[in-house]
C-alpha cells in the first residue's frame, strides 16, 4: 500500500489532469502542463507514473476502488450502483475526454464490476456455487454494465441518472434472485 504522502501526491496530480481536461483536449495536455498546474516539479510525476496513460489507469483503478471495493461489505449493493452512477455523472467530462484516448476504461471498470457482481452472486449463498459458472456470469454482466455506462457517457448522460441506476439495479436483481 502506498504511503499517505504518496497517495496525496498522486491525487494532486490526478486532480491537476482532471482540471486541465475542463479546458484542454487530452492529446494537447503534456506532463509539463499537468505538473505546472499541480505546482509540483516535473520529476515528481515520474516518481509516481511512467506516462499519462499510467496516470489514467491509476485514476480509474483508485477511484473505482474507492466507490466499489471500499463499501462492498458495508453498503447494500443498490447503494453502490447509485454511487457509481453518481460518480460517472459528476466526472462525465473526464471520462468523455479519456474514453476515446485510452483503452483501459473497459478493462478497469469491467474488473471492478466483475468482482462486485461475483461477490453479489456468491456471498449470500450457503451452498456451494460453481465457481466457473459464477465467474462467467459475473463477466457477462460486468461487460454489459460497462457497455451501458460507456454508452451513457458517450450520449452526454442524457438518460437521467436515476433511470440508469434503476435499470442497472433491476437487471442485476434478476441475476441475484435467480442465483
Amino acid at each position: 500500500m502506498a504511503s499517505t504522502g504518496s497517495l496525496i501526491t498522486k491525487k494532486v496530480i490526478a486532480y491537476s489532469l482532471k482540471d486541465l481536461l475542463k479546458t484542454t483536449p487530452y492529446q494537447k495536455i503534456s506532463i509539463k502542463d499537468i505538473m505546472s498546474n499541480a505546482e509540483y516539479r516535473r520529476q515528481t510525476f515520474y516518481d509516481h507514473f511512467t506516462d499519462k496513460e499510467d496516470l489514467i489507469i491509476w485514476i480509474y483503478q483508485q477511484e473505482l476502488t474507492e466507490i466499489v471495493e471500499h463499501f462492498i461489505n458495508y453498503d447494500h449493493w443498490t447503494v453502490i450502483i447509485k454511487r457509481l452512477v453518481d460518480y460517472f455523472k459528476k466526472n462525465k467530462l473526464f471520462y468523455q475526454k479519456t474514453l476515446l484516448e485510452s483503452y483501459v476504461f473497459d478493462a478497469q471498470l469491467s474488473i471492478q464490476l466483475q468482482q462486485f457482481i461475483l461477490y453479489l452472486i456468491t456471498h449470500p449463498k450457503k451452498e456451494t456455487v460453481k465457481q466457473t459458472q459464477s465467474e462467467e456470469t459475473a463477466d457477462f454482466y460486468a461487460f454489459a454494465v460497462t457497455g451501458v455506462i460507456k454508452n451513457w457517457l458517450f450520449h452526454d448522460c442524457q438518460t437521467p441518472k436515476e433511470q440508469l441506476t434503476s435499470s442497472i439495479t433491476t437487471q442485476l436483481s434478476f441475476l441475484i434472485r435467480d442465483n
